[in-house]
């Protein structure tokens, strides 16, 4: 999920495909959940419908879920090559032969994806609850507060309005500048700055 859910912060347009309607919304609305305190702003339709599948060619970010069945039907020259395809049951992604990955520290992906291993093998001895996404979400909201809670260092009012000095923000996250500096260009970020208040606290730094 936090690999899908880096894709989807940077609003790429992210097919999820699964053999049943309950997997196929379960994983999208998780994902969706992830994002947190980010709010996705693109074309979003958690199942769509056989009749337009065309609508995978949007040349806009998206997340689309679509039953296995109907992906025999889906035209695959057709999806842009910022599009990835995630095959819920069989667990893995798929690339366009084109696709540009976002540029990902190395070493924060690893502190990362080591916490994620961790917490796996703690919970293959348990029985599966529903804490257990929102633990995998504590996960995720930690990663992205690292790298982004001190946005409002870099935040200035004027007449009530937030505006936000993305140069300053990216290079203030260190090894992470890159992948902040993609992310504070993302409609989804822009929409985030301009929600905010002076009055109200850093989101990410409070679950």
């Amino acid at each position: 999920k936090a690999v899908v859910s880096t894709q989807s912060t940077g609003e790429r347009k992210v097919l999820f495909v699964a053999e049943n309607l309950s997997d196929l919304t379960t994983m999208i609305h998780a994902i969706m959940q992830l994002l947190h305190p980010l709010q996705w702003q693109g074309i979003y339709i958690p199942v769509l419908p056989q009749e337009i599948l065309d609508a995978t060619s949007s040349p806009v970010p998206f997340v689309i879920g679509i039953l296995k069945q109907h992906s025999r039907e889906l035209d695959e020259e057709a999806l842009d090559d910022e599009c990835s395809t995630v095959y819920i049951s069989e667990k893995k992604m798929v690339k366009r032969p084109n696709f540009t990955d976002i540029p990902f520290n190395k070493k924060t992906r690893k502190k990362y994806q080591l916490s994620l291993k961790t917490y796996k093998k703690r919970m293959a001895k348990v029985e599966k609850c529903p804490r257990q996404t929102i633990e995998i979400g504590n996960i995720f909201f930690d990663m992205m507060s690292e790298m982004m809670g001190h946005y409002a260092d870099h935040v200035t009012y004027s007449e009530g309005e937030a505006f936000i000095d993305q140069h300053g923000f990216s290079e203030g996250s260190g090894q992470n500048s890159d992948f902040v500096w993609h992310i504070a260009r993302t409609q989804m970020f822009s929409s985030f700055v301009q929600s905010l208040s002076e009055r109200e606290g850093n989101p990410f730094l409070a679950r």
